[in-house]
């Protein structure tokens, strides 16, 4: 409504601006033609006095229809002039914004419009001030999109070319080399099935983060029990800990912790996060988790050892194809995704993650509120969703509990045989 009747408003105000010094250019021209009129007529009742015969009176007679019309020009040209003096700040200033609005369509975005004032020329010297910040903004977005889709393709093309090249090779090793043995084509077999099996992985997060980034991932609200989820991603992940000899630490300050949100999003977030874990931080042997419950939101912080992060790359660890040190990276088999994937899925969520790392570690910590504020998904029947989730909760928590404190055991074990290890830098996250 606002917007509707803004430009009515300024188009009125200036018409006031307008007829204001159209007003004060008529009082001035009506004040000097006064004077001139009281002073013409002073000097025509001296003539009178002098008498009709008199020859001046007649020639004044005679130039009588001539000097009104003299009057009346001059009325005109003092008003003009006067109306002229009054809009030239007005005249400046247009021509001001009409000199801005060339340089802006030319793509010069640094215009300086040195207008100001309370008026109707200096508001839209104001919007057109914005409209120049809007205008670069949206182009250096575009550019930056550019550059991101060029960056994309050439990522996509190099990720794919890589295990691609590599399995065509071992194919045909199997196909042309008549001397290998089964024992050497089963050899090439397995190296071909697990370059496949990161093909598939490449474009199974390569879709999932399309689909998060451009809006499409529908999330699934439902009310779970953060605790439980951890536990049973730490419990999936017990193999994993095995085979890179790591032992895992989850603490809580609740027994349980209800929170909204979508549990497969949610499980994959956390998932990337400890797969990221194990594959950078295998080197500390330790990978600590900890859940706080901090009033209307929740704090997990996942912790490794092993690389620490150059500070100054912080911030673009959740750019999508980001890797920190490319040797490194191929090594453990990063797509550069997963992180991005994380962030992604947090925003969805109404929280953020952060990544910290130094002598003490490196930590991502992830925040998310207790409470979705749009609308929920209804469960069948009615039901209070969160009843429904505790009593699942109930059910499967024996099971839970069993083969987590499996993971505890081997990690109590562990620590035994190396005699422990001091981690005070977790509670400063």
């Amino acid at each position: 409504m606002n917007q509707e009747r803004a430009p009515h408003h300024f188009g009125r105000g200036y018409m006031m601006q307008v007829l204001l010094h159209v007003g004060m250019s008529a009082i001035f021209a009506g004040v000097v033609e006064c004077f001139l009129v009281f002073n013409i007529s002073s000097y025509t009742s001296y003539l009178y006095q002098m008498g009709n015969d008199h020859p001046m009176v007649q020639s004044f007679a005679f130039a009588s229809v001539v000097s009104i019309l003299l009057f009346v020009l001059l009325g005109i040209v003092i008003f003009t002039l006067c109306f002229l003096f009054l809009q030239r700040k007005t005249a400046r200033d247009i021509e001001t914004l009409a000199q801005a609005v060339k340089q802006i369509s030319a793509g010069d975005f640094n215009t300086d419009i040195s207008i100001s004032g309370e008026g109707e020329i200096a508001h839209i010297a104001e919007s057109i001030r914005m409209m120049e910040e809007e205008l670069s903004r949206h182009i250096e977005m575009e550019k930056s999109n550019e550059q991101s889709k060029t960056d994309l393709i050439t990522n996509i093309a190099h990720d794919l070319r890589t295990p691609l090249t590599s399995i065509l090779g071992y194919l045909d090793l199997i196909k042309n080399n008549q001397s290998a043995n089964d024992e050497m084509k089963a050899h090439y077999l397995e190296i071909v099935y697990n370059k496949a099996l990161r093909l598939q992985k490449l474009i199974e997060e390569l879709f999932g983060f399309t689909k998060l980034s451009y809006g499409k991932m529908n999330m699934k609200l439902i009310t779970l029990d953060l605790v439980q989820l951890l536990s049973q991603l730490l419990e999936e992940n017990y193999p994993n800990f095995e085979k890179n000899d790591l032992s895992c630490d989850f603490s809580s300050n609740v027994k349980s912790l209800y929170i909204d949100g979508d549990g497969d999003l949610l499980f994959r977030l956390f998932d990337n996060l400890i797969s990221n874990a194990i594959k950078y931080g295998a080197e500390g042997k330790m990978i600590k988790l900890r859940l706080r419950k901090e009033k209307q939101f929740v704090r997990v912080t996942v912790l490794n050892f092993g690389y620490i992060i150059p500070e100054k790359e912080l911030p673009l660890l959740f750019d999508k194809f980001y890797r920190v040190e490319s040797s490194r990276s191929l090594s453990t088999g990063g797509t550069g995704l997963g992180l991005a994937i994380v962030k992604n899925i947090a925003e969805m969520h109404h929280g953020y993650v952060e990544a910290k790392s130094d002598l003490s570690g490196t930590r991502f910590i992830v925040t998310l509120p207790l409470e979705y504020r749009d609308e929920k998904v209804p469960f069948e029947g009615g039901k209070n969703p969160e009843d429904k989730e505790k009593k699942k909760a109930s059910e499967g928590q024996g099971g839970m509990e069993k083969g987590y404190s499996k993971v505890l055991q081997d990690k109590r074990k562990r620590k035994k045989k190396r005699g422990g290890r001091e981690e005070d830098a977790f509670e400063k996250s």
